[in-house]
């Protein structure tokens, strides 16, 4: 969308589940002129300042609800703490046996 055939006023504050680049919410605004006139749009909380991450998305061209990526993200967050309380546990029994291997050296050896 070009400047020079548009305007945009920022519309109410939306309590939006969409985030930009800076991971912010969103506001949503509406384009007021040209061929998108009344089409809106979501774009950073830093418009046009020199913080603007230039997140763009029209609200009709949404891909999938935010809340299914934020499930996703949940399952990725429980499988990945599973995986380094693993870890962790490896680690924690490794130590253990070099400490009784040492002792064991130390006392019998």
């Amino acid at each position: 969308m070009s400047s020079s055939n548009s305007s945009v006023v920022r519309a109410r504050r939306h309590q939006s589940l969409v985030y930009c680049h800076c991971h912010l919410k969103c506001i949503l605004f509406t384009c007021h002129q040209g061929p998108n006139s009344g089409r809106q749009f979501y774009r950073c909380i830093y418009n046009r300042s020199d913080d603007d991450c230039h997140y763009f998305k029209w609200v009709d061209e949404e891909e999938e609800p935010c809340y299914v990526t934020r499930y996703e993200f949940n399952a990725f967050d429980r499988k990945t703490s599973k995986k380094l309380d693993r870890i962790l546990l490896m680690i924690k029994v490794f130590v253990a046996v070099v400490l009784i291997d040492v002792t064991i050296r130390l006392y019998f050896g």
